[in-house]
């Protein structure tokens, strides 16, 4: 399940059209949530603002080698 962070700059943007596509689960305190591969494409198609976040391992604990990378 892809994992995103939403820029604090557009997350009231960002959130509505996520919250209105289906559910979303929070991870962390951060702005960091799991969405679905269809709510990820949407927000591309959208052009919303949101880095996508790769965990090698898949799980938070592994958050210390997680790499980020944004998506325009």
């Amino acid at each position: 399940m892809p994992m995103i962070r939403i820029p604090r700059d557009h997350w009231d943007e960002v959130w509505f059209a996520l919250v209105s596509s289906g559910p979303i689960s929070r991870v962390s305190e951060k702005p960091t949530y799991f969405v679905t591969d269809r709510q990820v494409r949407m927000l591309r198609r959208k052009k919303l603002p949101f880095q996508l976040i790769t965990d090698s391992k898949n799980h938070i604990g592994g958050n210390k080698h997680a790499s980020t990378r944004p998506t325009i």
